[in-house]
């Protein structure tokens, strides 16, 4: 066997001891509002739906998130809290890891925009 088919055979070989699928998952950033959840979605403890401004729905975990508050909430205003903090219009801004199922799990959620007019 020559030297070019012995490195050939090494990179076929490492190549197939890689996991199928990353270790960890895609991180992202978005921004969006905090909704009410769809009538056909189960509800789930720990989870937040945040509609972006192109409409686009997200469901995300947030019970094991960092919750703060960002620059635009007066400091007044802001306290430490956890995700019962976080209610249906508030403006928010998410980095989170996507799981191999597509799931998106928080790891901090801002919160840009408190609610102002409440019924």
């Amino acid at each position: 066997m020559s030297m070019k088919h012995g490195w050939a055979v090494l990179l076929l070989l490492a190549l197939s001891l890689l996991p199928a699928q990353p270790v960890s998952g895609v991180e992202g950033m978005f921004q969006g509002k905090v909704v009410e959840a769809p009538v056909s979605a189960p509800h789930k403890a720990g989870w937040i739906f945040v509609q972006g401004r192109n409409h686009m729905l997200r469901r995300v975990e947030v019970a094991h998130a960092v919750i703060v508050f960002g620059n635009e909430v007066p400091a007044s205003q802001q306290h430490k809290c956890r995700m019962e903090c976080l209610e249906v219009g508030q403006e928010v801004r998410i980095t989170a890891d996507q799981d191999a199922n597509g799931e998106w799990r928080a790891k901090r959620v801002e919160i840009l925009h408190l609610i102002t007019n409440r019924a």
